[in-house]
């Protein structure tokens, strides 16, 4: 083991390192964890730890070791030798398993000591060979119990299989010595998975690690918890295994150090003939979406079978299908005359000669695990029709495959008894093509064994007159040779398309997702079935998503898309099958990104002999890469997104932000490297490195081109960045004038943004407000500080229940310290924001004054253009007042051209809110043409920019207009945008009038119902708010059948509205109680009140009401003069 300061070879039995004075870590012996010699207890399974329990440097090789070494088989410890180099130093999944031998104390007292030295190496040889057998690597011999890693140095894409096969074939082997010696040895194992980094192999192949978490404990504790003779797994590696073995869920169980209880699964045996498709077709099948055409070429090739056999390739990475499509393929001959023999390769069996013919040929007949010789002779006697004395002599291949006693064997050359061989098993499927067409299967050619190859082409050569088909799947980088005779047809499946990806991701979940997390795995997922299944179905398993009701919602944000560890296993498998100069130039290039150039990718690896050119040729040949465009040459980019984040997974975290702090230094440097695209890489490397100054600089940088552009969310996520990394800088340099800035400057852009767009994280907004209000006060800056009290009364507003009027104080406390300053521009911003609170709170003549004075100051100064952005933006505030206040005709009016405006400066921003609201009058007033025209223009505008906020109402009304065209288009998108925004934003069911009205028009009252309990729990404030926000809830609970609630909730609107003049409100809430009263026996308007609400829909021309209330007096028989 190496120093892990400067990387000099250990001194073994030495508490520092001779080179550079670093302390030694210890190991742990009772689970091989590397930990602080000062630690009077191991962190990862609680063993005390003294001088006698550990050595103070990397264990040399123990006799023990040393021993079990030359167990090890020759190929495997090749494989590691060569393997260890270019993984150690990173980290990587792997599956650990713990064995302990049951009631070894007793065993001891009953036998001499040499003995039980005897019998205890045996036993370890015993469960040393499974763990290689399954190519497993023993990290850790403590007594009798031993630990093992699956995945590392040897990474598989089955590693937890391979671990579960290695525990129940320790538990069969320990049964048949016992039984045998008479002596009874009994295991326990337990297994989980989860991260180490991988440290260096020994020469007694004993490999060093330090775990990450709780992956080596949990799998120690399950051991301690397993009954004698049985294996306990952890959920992770359940979901891993699930299908291939049969279980029991043992329920929660109590692990010491853990609060919470931790499910648990016994494993009981292996599933018999389990494959990939049958544990999926037991979890149930999404829809196969885009192979027709690939499934019509197969259909075609076996129209093709008269006198002349077909040879079919399908062509795939892993997770492309090419199992579902064969699936599909034989499901579709169901029955038709087809005899079908199937066979599966597996990187389990390259070792062992003839696998895939083994299996297909115990399918055929029927035969199972156990069955006596006699009873395996009769089978296949009968189903080949020869008497069952003639099977061994008649077919000796196929009865050493079925394990069927041969008698005498003939003295013949090797090459003879091939070639006989060979022939009996052309001859049995040629006699069976001669009745029925015979397709032979063999999946993951692959990993076909040699002896398998050259008995797959000896029978292709031979069956070229048969009814044949033979029909194969493979990789892309199998290249496998076919005869030049034969008639072969390679069917090569693309990636799919993004609409097929999401009907994948849809079928998995029952429902769609939210729009943003569907986008974002669809991305991920790059055309690939299996990854959008296996990602999606994390997102599940992981308590991310939760069915409910026929719809799929968020139950915990999800930051990032977690890489499943069934795809995590496939991906680090082909990498790690790399030369290690190729594998380090993949991780050192997915630092740099998707996608990068060779000569960033020479700079990068500087100083490391690495032929660059060499290692993306080998990852362009591999289908790693590939070019980004034939005319770009020099830039590259990685086929999957997945592969480049397994590949940077793979770094260790020191090494990473190296490396970034590195290709931020490139980057900047870089000629003609100014685009805001750039910078925003420039922030992400720097913000991952260790240059904290640097990484500050540029998210500041990045987060003003997003808030231009504009992209909110983003710019917010680079404020809130450059805030945390600014405080840590600001608390390592204490007396840094402009690191307080930076502070200031980073905490005001992410409370702005967050406040004024109404993003999530208000509660982060409101102490980034508040820091950045201490530091604005003591730079005397008046500006900042004026905004910062508008900002914080808006955060009252919006979080605390009965705190509009406080909050709407503070947000004019924050205009008086801008008047007070003589600072007009900034007590304009404010006046623009405070009059819309005026309006909700129904104070429309205050709230029209503050907006004219704005839009007046400016024209009259002229620096209306100089200050565009404020100027559109008030003007589309005035159009909102008069909206709110039932000026319609002047709101529509000036609305078209403030929308012309903002098309000029331009301000998309306000082009989709104006957008929006032109909707809305057109929706009110029954012009449904024109409200879905403008609707959906504010809502492609709004979904461009991610204005999350917007979402909600454009979706809304574009929704009801087709409606009220009596269009069927399928709503999907418009309840996305609706759900979408009103998840991702804080202010979103502000303007609610539409939006309950959406989902109760499409007779969605689970999401109606949901929205009605948003509006109780949110504390939006403000009186003409109460009232709109009273009348969904009202609507809400009328169709819910409350009928004493939701008339409650008609009358307190009612008398709201009519308090402030609210005349729209108070007409659509009457006519909610005029519905309500004929259905459910309430109490009605009187007369005077359904008069006065026919009355207003009738002079704002709310033609969208009007015949509603008509109806209802006309049922009524009620007398009502017309205006």
């Amino acid at each position: 083991m190496r120093c892990t300061a400067c990387g000099a070879e250990l001194i073994a039995g030495k508490r520092f390192c001779h080179a550079c004075g670093t302390p030694v870590a210890v190991q742990c012996r009772g689970c091989g964890a590397t930990i602080d010699p000062d630690f009077r207890f191991c962190p990862d399974c609680g063993q005390q730890q003294n001088a006698a329990v550990h050595d103070t440097a990397p264990p040399p090789a123990t006799d023990a070791f040393t021993r079990l070494s030359r167990h090890i088989p020759t190929g495997l410890a090749h494989k590691i030798r060569a393997t260890q180099a270019a993984i150690a130093g990173e980290r990587k999944q792997v599956t650990v398993l713990f064995c302990d031998l049951v009631g070894s104390t007793a065993i001891a007292a009953g036998l001499d000591p040499e003995d039980y030295h005897d019998l205890l190496d045996r036993y370890l040889e015993i469960v040393c060979d499974k763990v290689y057998k399954f190519e497993g690597i023993v990290t850790h011999l403590a007594g009798d119990g031993l630990m093992a890693l699956f995945g590392a140095p040897l990474a598989h894409e089955d590693a937890p299989q391979r671990a579960v096969r290695a525990a129940l074939g320790i538990h069969e082997a320990l049964a048949s010595f016992s039984e045998k010696e008479g002596v009874a040895l009994r295991a326990r194992v337990g297994i989980n998975t989860g991260p180490v980094v991988v440290g260096t192999v020994g020469n007694d192949l004993k490999m060093d690690y330090t775990a990450i978490g709780d992956t080596t404990n949990l799998a120690a504790r399950l051991q301690s918890l397993a009954e004698p003779g049985t294996v306990l797994i952890s959920e992770t590696t359940y979901r891993l295994v699930r299908g291939f073995f049969e279980v029991h869920a043992l329920g929660p169980v109590a692990i010491r150090g853990k609060s919470e209880r931790v499910p648990a699964y016994e494993v009981l045996r292996r599933s018999e003939l389990a494959t990939p498709m049958t544990i999926a077709s037991e979890r149930g099948l999404t829809s196969l979406v885009g192979r027709s055409a690939e499934l019509a070429q197969l259909e075609e090739c076996r129209r093709r079978l008269g006198n002349r056999a077909q040879i079919v390739s399908v062509v795939g990475d892993a997770g492309a299908g090419k199992s579902r499509l064969v699936y599909e393929f034989k499901r579709g001959l169901a029955g038709e005359p087809v005899v079908f023999l199937e066979g599966r390769c597996s990187s389990l069996g390259r070792t062992v000669p003839y696998f895939p013919f083994l299996s297909m040929f115990k399918h055929y007949f029927g035969l199972s695990t156990g069955e006596s010789p006699e009873t395996v002779c009769a089978k296949v006697a009968a189903k080949i029709e020869v008497p069952v004395e003639r099977v061994a002599s008649n077919y000796p291949l196929l009865s050493r495959f079925i394990s069927l006693p041969l008698g005498a064997e003939r003295n013949a050359p090797i090459d003879e008894l091939k070639r006989e061989s060979f022939d009996a098993v052309a001859g049995l499927v040629f006699s069976e093509s001669h009745e029925t067409p015979v397709v032979m299967i063999i999946e993951d050619l692959h990993w076909m064994d040699e002896s398998s190859m050259e008995l797959l082409r000896s029978l292709v050569v031979r069956l070229q007159s048969a009814r044949v088909m033979v029909l194969v799947t493979e990789r892309p980088d199998a290249q496998t040779t076919w005869p030049g005779q034969v008639a072969l047809t390679r069917i090569v499946l693309p990636r799919l398309t993004d609409d097929d990806v999401t009907a994948i991701i849809r079928g998995v979940a029952g429902a769609p997702l939210p729009a943003e997390l569907e986008r974002r795995l669809v991305a991920k997922a790059e055309g690939s079935p299996f990854f959008a299944e296996e990602m999606t179905r994390a997102l599940f398993e992981e308590g991310h998503l939760l069915r409910d009701d026929g719809h799929c919602r968020v139950t915990r944000p999800v930051e990032e898309v977690p890489i499943p560890g069934s795809v995590q296993e496939v991906v680090a498998a082909r990498l790690d099958r790399l030369p290690p100069q190729t594998k380090r130039a993949a991780q050192v290039a997915a630092v740099l990104g998707r996608q990068f150039r060779r000569d960033q990718l020479v700079h990068m690896l500087d100083g490391e002999q690495i032929e660059v050119d060499r290692a993306l040729a080998e990852l362009e040949q591999r289908g790693l890469l590939h070019r980004k465009s034939v005319l770009a040459g020099d830039e590259h980019r990685f086929g999957e997104s997945v592969t480049q984040e397994v590949a940077y997974e793979g770094l260790l975290l020191k090494q990473r932000r190296q490396l970034h702090e590195r290709a931020g230094l490139l980057l900047e440097a870089s000629p003609g490297e100014e685009s805001a695209e750039v910078r925003a890489l420039i922030a992400h490397h720097f913000a991952r490195s260790d240059n904290r100054a640097k990484a500050v600089e540029a998210l500041l940088q990045a987060a003003e081109d997003a808030e231009r552009l504009p992209a909110y969310r983003t710019a917010a996520d680079f404020f809130h960045q450059a805030w945390d990394l600014a405080e840590q800088q600001l608390a390592a340099h204490p007396d840094e004038e402009s690191c307080r800035r930076a502070v200031l400057a980073a905490s005001l852009g992410f409370c702005r943004l967050t406040v004024l767009f109404g993003l999530p994280n208000l509660e982060d907004a409101r102490r980034a407000g508040e820091r950045a209000r201490e530091l604005a006060q003591a730079f005397g800056d008046h500006a900042s500080l004026a905004a910062l009290c508008y900002f914080r009364g808006v955060t009252t507003m919006m979080t605390e229940r009965d705190g509009f009027a406080r909050g709407l104080e503070q947000a004019e406390e924050g205009l008086a310290v801008a008047e007070r300053a003589g600072d007009k521009v900034t007590a304009m911003r404010l006046s623009r924001g405070i009059c819309v609170h005026y309006a909700f709170d129904g104070r429309f003549e205050l709230a029209r004054r503050a907006v004219d004075w704005v839009i007046a100051e400016l024209e009259g100064s002229g620096t209306h253009e100089q200050l565009s952005d404020l100027y559109v933006s008030a003007r589309w505030v005035r159009e909102a007042v008069f909206a709110l206040a039932d000026d319609l005709d002047a709101a529509a009016g000036s609305a078209v051209e403030t929308y012309e405006i903002a098309g000029r400066i331009p301000n998309r921003t306000v082009r989709s809110m104006t957008a929006s609201a032109l909707g809305q009058i057109h929706l009110m007033r029954g012009e449904y043409a024109e409200a879905k025209r403008w609707a959906e223009e504010g809502l492609e505008i709004a979904e461009a920019i991610a204005n999350v906020g917007a979402l909600p109402a454009a979706g809304a009304v574009a929704m009801l207009a087709r409606l009220g065209l009596g269009e069927t288009t399928a709503p999907e998108r418009y309840l996305t945008a609706i759900d979408e925004g009103l998840a991702g934003s804080s202010s979103a069911g502000l303007n609610v009038r539409f939006i309950g009205d959406a989902f109760l028009s499409l007779g969605d009252v689970a999401r109606a119902t949901r929205y009605a309990e948003l509006l109780r729990q949110r504390p939006f404030g403000g009186r003409l708010r109460e009232v709109l926000v009273s009348t969904t809830l009202g609507d809400v609970a009328a169709r819910l059948g409350h009928a004493e609630e939701a008339e409650g909730w008609y009358r307190r609107a009612m008398g709201l509205a009519e308090s402030i003049g609210a005349r729209s409100g108070l007409a659509i809430a009457t006519l909610g109680a005029a519905e309500l009263a004929p259905v459910a026996g309430t109490r009605p308007p009187s007369t005077g009140q359904l008069e006065q609400a026919l009355a207003i829909f009738r002079a704002l021309r709310l033609e969208h009401y009007r015949p509603r209330l008509e109806r209802v007096i006309a049922g009524a028989g009620a007398a009502v003069v017309a205006s």
